[in-house]
């Protein structure tokens, strides 16, 4: 199996979930680069999507040098190399706010969109402002700008692609779906729900018409409609679509795969709204079992799940079934966590107010006391 054969096959194992595959794939993929040179772009590659994986898994120490390396190879490369520099340099960022570096986080996230720039002006120029070949551009610009919840100079960016594609594709075209869909959860965002409803159902109706009725796309925007729908306090509504979407993405992978995740915890998230705590538990706890039985007891990504059901239990004042899951949040969290880590302080507060709610006043202390050292050391 040669270099390309290593890294096509890793990642259809890593988006179908196979993640030891993955790892063994990605990693024969890096020793054949490695015999490339060593400023070989496919190098870089590999050492970026090996990053990834670790990423997901949550191994943050081990994909941080990963990125590293693949940027500084990417940026001995040349022009070809800029779109890679781009992706690899969002990747660290995203990292980085995973485990609260805010500032590290900024200084990556401003890398990166000075790069895209470059890249969208340069197609601008070569090929014109309403070209369909400059929105990606566009779209990676609005992408990074809303993981810095800028919300507005993201909207603007979207809409600027949207009209680009409406004039280039065909009205049908999966692509507009998407950007309609994006467009549509920044409007959601900023409460502009009338014009966000319309754009996501125009989203809907491109995509069941388009793409296989258990596509996942189509599940995202059923998300997005659900999660607009309980904004606005229409539940009925925001029920349905929450429950088309949960069946679409169970038909196109499984009842117990991690891509269900959104939609469970949508559902939940509005069954926890309406004080529906017996049909938001349940969720809740598949949720938690499918990410221990597809990442392990130990992954960082059940932290939130661990705080999410940990909290049900807070909303019904069942404090003591909260504690030791909570506990069991911050055992996780620290273990994965860096000494810069803001996540794990917050974690640490909620939890002292938990032992202060058990009437545990020493533990409790003893708590705030940890939590008001480590954000010391972060500030």
């Amino acid at each position: 199996m040669g270099w390309n054969e290593n890294i096509t096959a890793g990642r259809d194992a890593f988006y179908k979930g196979a993640y030891e595959e993955a790892e063994r794939l990605f990693s024969g993929a890096l020793t054949k680069a490695q015999k490339l040179g060593k400023t070989d772009p496919r190098l870089a590659q590999s050492l970026n999507d090996l990053g990834m994986l670790y990423h997901s898994l949550g191994r943050l120490t081990e994909a941080e040098p990963l990125y590293r390396k693949a940027i500084a190879i990417d940026e001995k490369c040349g022009d070809e190399a800029w779109v890679d520099i781009a992706v690899t340099l969002e990747n660290l960022a995203e990292l980085y706010k995973t485990q609260q570096r805010n500032g590290e986080a900024a200084a990556m996230y401003r890398r990166a969109i000075a790069v895209i720039e470059q890249l969208y002006h340069a197609a601008e120029e070569r090929l014109g402002k309403a070209h369909p070949d400059v929105v990606p551009y566009l779209k990676s610009q609005a992408t990074l700008a809303e993981a810095q919840d800028k919300t507005e100079e993201a909207e603007n960016l979207y809409r600027a692609a949207l009209k680009i594609e409406e004039h280039s594709l065909d009205e049908n075209s999966v692509e507009i779906a998407g950007t309609l869909s994006q467009l549509a959860y920044m409007l959601t965002i900023r409460g502009n729900y009338g014009e966000a409803e319309k754009l996501y159902k125009r989203a809907l109706a491109i995509e069941e018409k388009m793409l296989n009725p258990d596509h996942p796309d189509v599940a995202s925007t059923l998300i997005g409609l659900a999660t607009l729908y309980h904004q606005q306090g229409r539940d009925t509504k925001a029920e349905m679509f929450g429950w088309r979407a949960l069946s679409v993405l169970e038909s196109a992978f499984t009842q117990n795969h991690r891509e269900t995740s959104p939609a469970l915890k949508n559902l939940a998230a509005q069954f926890a709204a309406q004080k529906r705590y017996s049909e938001s538990e349940p969720l809740l706890k598949r949720m938690l079992t499918i990410g221990e039985q597809t990442l392990g007891k130990d992954h960082p990504h059940l932290v939130t799940e661990l705080i999410d059901l940990a909290g049900l239990y807070c909303d019904q004042d069942n404090y003591e079934r909260a504690e030791p899951i909570l506990r069991r949040a911050i055992k996780i969290a620290v273990r994965n966590s860096t000494k810069t880590d803001l996540s794990v302080v917050k974690i640490m507060e909620l939890y002292a107010w938990l032992l202060d709610k058990l009437g545990r006043a020493s533990d409790a202390t003893e708590f705030s006391a940890r939590a008001a050292a480590l954000r010391a050391k972060v500030a």
